[in-house]
């Protein structure tokens, strides 16, 4: 849906709205945000709320006052593991040689391609 590369060891939950606008913006509207327990925060509850999208986030542990979510749609999540695990099997990626963004970027986008023909190569042999 989109792809970002953030330097250093930063966590993404701050820059889970504007993820949010990109997918948007390529996609149209976006009916749910399926994210891990690191994502558990009140900003990020409210970036997706005002986009008009469910947050699917599990509660921390350390959560006071819980937050209901679909856990159902949540078991679906597994999905985008396993998409990342495809993604790292190509060691250009998962090594990140290149020091320019630009560059990586670049792999990113065509391992994710060859990962999307190989399913469509797969799904027509079926």
């Amino acid at each position: 849906m989109a792809v970002e590369v953030l330097p250093g060891h930063r966590h993404e939950a701050p820059r889970l709205g504007a993820m949010l606008d990109a997918a948007c913006a390529r996609h149209g509207r976006i009916d749910q945000a399926v994210c891990d327990r690191g994502f558990d925060g009140s900003p990020q509850r409210q970036a997706c709320t005002d986009r008009g999208v469910e947050p699917v986030i599990p509660p921390k542990a350390n959560r006071v006052e819980p937050e209901p979510y679909d856990a159902a749609a949540y078991r679906e999540r597994n999905r985008v593991e396993r998409l990342f695990a495809k993604l790292k099997e190509f060691r250009r990626v998962a090594t990140r040689y290149d020091k320019r963004k630009r560059m990586f970027l670049g792999w990113v986008h065509l391992a994710l391609g060859f990962i999307r023909l190989r399913a469509r190569t797969n799904v027509n042999r079926a």
